[in-house]
Parts: C-alpha cells; sequence; structure tokens
C-alpha cells in the first residue's frame, strides 16, 4: 500500500441499490459491478477531520459538503449507477454529450440531468425522473391492468438531491469520465458476445446444412 493511502472494508459499507440491475440488461448490470469495484479501490487521503471522507465516494461527491457517508448515500449512488444503464440513463448521457460545448465538459451531464429531471404532466406521470430512479417496491404500479411507473411519490430527501447531482458533475470529470469508457466498453463486450452466443450455433448449423448438400 502506498503512503498516504487507505486500503477499504469492503464489508463496512454495502453500496446496495433501491432497485437491482434487471435481468438480461447487460448495461444496468455493468454499470453497477464496475460502481462496486470502483467503491473498493484505494483513496488519497484528504485534510479533513471526518473519517466518511476517506471512502470513494465521498470523495466523488465532496463538494456537497455532506456531514457523513452512510448507508442510504451508498444506497442512493448505487440505484444512480444502475440507472445509467437504462434506456432514460443512455438518453442522459447522450444529450451530456451533445451538450458538451455549450454547458462545457464538467457540467454537460448535469445539465442533461435537470433538464430530464424536470417535473412535466404529461411525461412519466408527472413524477421526476429522480424519483422514479430511487423508488422503493412499494411505490411501484405493479398491479396486473398497470402500465408501470409510479402509483405514489417516494419521500426523497434534500441530501439525496444532492448526492444524485453531485454524482453526474463527477462524471463529467476526467476520472468519471474515464470510467464512463469503461463501462461502456465492457457493455459492448458483453453485448458482442451475447449475441455470437445466440447466433452462432444458428450459423454452425446453416453451415453443416450447406455441407451436407454440396457432399450429396
Amino acid at each position: 500500500m502506498n503512503k498516504g493511502q487507505l486500503q477499504l472494508d469492503s464489508h463496512w459499507l454495502l453500496h446496495r441499490p433501491i432497485t437491482g440491475p434487471r435481468n438480461g440488461h447487460i448495461g444496468e448490470q455493468v454499470f453497477y459491478e464496475k460502481w462496486l469495484e470502483l467503491q473498493q479501490r484505494e483513496v488519497e487521503f484528504r485534510e479533513v477531520d471526518e473519517p466518511e471522507h476517506t471512502t470513494m465516494l465521498a470523495r466523488i461527491i465532496i463538494n456537497a459538503r455532506l456531514p457523513e457517508i452512510g448507508e442510504r448515500e451508498c444506497s442512493v449512488a448505487a440505484s444512480w449507477a444502475c440507472y445509467l444503464g437504462c434506456n432514460i440513463g443512455a438518453s442522459v448521457i447522450h444529450l451530456g454529450d451533445r451538450l458538451k460545448d455549450g454547458a462545457g465538459a464538467y457540467r454537460r451531464f448535469s445539465a442533461a440531468w435537470a433538464m430530464h429531471n424536470t417535473r412535466s404532466i404529461g411525461v412519466n406521470g408527472g413524477y421526476r425522473t429522480i424519483e422514479i430512479m430511487l423508488a422503493p417496491a412499494d411505490c411501484l404500479n405493479t398491479g396486473p391492468l398497470s402500465y408501470g411507473g409510479l402509483k405514489r411519490e417516494p419521500d426523497l430527501s434534500l441530501t439525496d438531491y444532492e448526492v444524485v447531482e453531485h454524482l453526474w458533475l463527477w462524471l463529467g470529470t476526467d476520472e468519471g469520465a474515464a470510467w464512463l469508457a469503461e463501462c461502456l466498453r465492457e457493455i459492448d463486450r458483453r453485448q458482442a458476445a451475447a449475441w455470437r452466443a445466440e447466433h452462432e450455433p444458428n450459423n454452425a448449423a446453416d453451415i453443416g446444412e450447406t455441407d451436407s448438400v454440396e457432399k450429396v
């Protein structure tokens, strides 16, 4: 271990999302796995008294100036990481890339998030995106005749909003951009592998049929 660094205890904070990655959704699974890996990296000490600021999450959102980092903050952050892998998360990332010249590299994803998170009666049933992102199971509309979405607004705190906003800001930093690129590469790799696994047996069967016809 290098001097001035702390080896984290992986059992100290769980980083468990409110709603975990869905089966078959490669993007959600990759972002969550990469987020867990990131949270276990060694963290440089900073000139602060609070021991919580030696965690990776606390360093990432240090500008939020939270008094402590606990399980709730870790759960919100892990939920945000999962959300990056869904279609709406991907659309925020795409819009952020388009806003780079106007909003600047650092604030581009934060600006995109502000646009997506604005409450609108005709969008998502009038719920904010963050409310959907952080909704527990008892807020979800899962009835047999429902169309998904939320049946009621989750109870979110100002700290929840702070954590998510500063995570989007971090994604615009060099460190955040490097992590995002690493995730996207892994998603591409797994999607290509899944495509090959699905189609190669069919291709092999087609080749076998062709060989049989030629031999006849």
